[in-house]
């Protein structure tokens, strides 16, 4: 395989509700130190979903890989625990720091849950994944994100883009 063949591009979402701004840069550190190409959306503030807490900041990182599906999630769940997360809490809780693997090339995988299902539900997800890409072409709906953030109907929050300055 060449090394054209293992550069994969990946998106991820990132999200904290516990001393954000720390949590967010060391992940945007932590990234940028491993991966090639970062990109980032801006940061959007929403309240907490599911439960009662400190509302989330979420946004969403596009870069390149030259691991496969595993080894990437192995890598952001270390990121996740270097920042005070445990794995395996309650769906609807408070988050040091959540990395999601939204896209994975053009990859559909039920099981790994690639692409992710929450892109077409929410909008925290939804909108800095159009930030940052409103022609990319999901691999499911066959929708770009321009289409389906005008046109579908999904679980709009109240959302505030915010100015953080990520610099590392």
């Amino acid at each position: 395989m060449s090394a054209i063949e293992k550069n994969h591009k990946v998106y991820v979402g990132i999200g904290s509700n516990i001393n954000q701004g720390i949590h967010i840069r060391a992940c945007i550190k932590a990234l940028n130190n491993e991966f090639t190409n970062l990109e980032l959306s801006p940061t959007y503030e929403s309240s907490s979903m599911g439960f009662d807490g400190p509302n989330f900041y979420n946004l969403v990182a596009v870069f390149k890989t030259e691991y496969d599906v595993i080894k990437l999630k192995k890598i952001l769940n270390a990121i996740e625990r270097e920042n005070g997360r445990s794995l395996g809490e309650v769906k609807f809780s408070s988050r040091t720091l959540d990395i999601d693997i939204l896209y994975y090339d053009n990859l559909v995988d039920i099981d790994k849950n690639i692409p992710r299902s929450e892109i077409v539900k929410f909008d925290f997800v939804l909108r800095p994944l159009y930030d940052l890409c409103p022609a990319h072409i999901h691999p499911i709906t066959q929708k770009t994100h321009h289409t389906m953030i005008n046109n579908t109907t999904y679980e709009k929050m109240i959302i505030n883009q915010i100015n953080i300055n990520y610099e590392c």
